[in-house]
């Protein structure tokens, strides 16, 4: 027994509309497909796909767990996924805030899929993730989702800025787009290139590390929702150091022209 995700649609409502209740597991295997999406850098269209393994009527309970691992992915992946769109869930629950390691496009998929749920648990959605048939991680899912995922996305502030990180999911085909995952704080920031940038942006591509400037859009929690790019830079792969550099310090100045090993003795009064 793998990874499964139970999921219940509670209320006197759930299993008496047919289109309300396929509409939430639908939006729920699209956020999956999302957070899959950034693990192996392919589009949503190759993801892994899932199957019922349990399917209760009444009040819908349906089990899912997966039927074909994605040629890219792996059960490693399914796993991270999974764990990571039931922890998003919850902190989507509890505040306004784009969720750890999800992407914006993640978050407005949260957003409608809890746009029918109701306004407490009795009316809401519980979704279980199970592996080797032990739980890992259990949330309970409201309309609070739905209003906090459309607050996360409402743009709030607006500053010229830069950010450094590695580009991933490049996608020119409907407009140059691109995601920026941050260095620091493990943000991950919509792109939106101009045409003069194609290049620029395919050399960044995959890189270990860049620096891209230009507009940023920010939540009123100060998450980057997005950025219109007008300048990137390729940073160095490598130390640009020479051994002349370090025998110096990196700022001979302070250092009296001292080398490091002579000033550190200076320090200590051993000179």
């Amino acid at each position: 027994m793998g990874t499964e995700l139970d999921v219940t649609l509670r209320g006197p409502h759930a299993g008496m509309d047919a289109q309300h209740s396929l509409s939430v597991l639908n939006h729920l295997l699209t956020l999956l497909a999302e957070l899959e999406s950034m693990e192996t850098q392919r589009t949503r269209r190759s993801a892994t796909r899932w199957t019922f393994s349990g399917l209760e009527l009444g009040s819908v309970r349906a089990v899912l767990e997966p039927l074909t691992i994605a040629e890219h992915s792996g059960y490693d992946v399914v796993d991270r996924i999974s764990l990571r769109a039931v922890a998003g869930l919850a902190e989507a629950e509890e505040e306004p805030r784009i969720p750890s390691g999800w992407t914006p496009r993640a978050a407005q998929t949260a957003r409608d899929l809890a746009r029918s749920l109701g306004a407490s648990p009795d009316v809401g959605m519980v979704v279980c993730l199970r592996v080797g048939g032990e739980t890992r991680k259990s949330v309970e899912v409201t309309q609070r989702v739905q209003q906090n995922m459309r607050e996360a996305m409402r743009a709030r502030f607006t500053s010229y800025g830069s950010r450094r990180g590695h580009v991933r999911g490049l996608n020119d085909s409907r407009g140059i787009k691109a995601v920026l995952r941050t260095s620091v704080g493990s943000e991950i920031i919509p792109l939106r290139c101009p045409e003069s940038l194609r290049e620029s942006l395919r050399q960044a591509w995959g890189r270990d590390q860049v620096e891209v400037a230009g507009r940023i859009t920010e939540n009123a929690a100060g998450q980057s929702v997005s950025m219109d790019v007008q300048e990137i830079e390729l940073l160095p792969l490598e130390s640009q150091l020479t051994s002349e550099d370090l025998e110096g310090g990196f700022w001979p100045d302070m250092t009296g022209g001292l080398d490091s090993l002579a000033y550190l003795e200076a320090l200590r009064g051993e000179g």
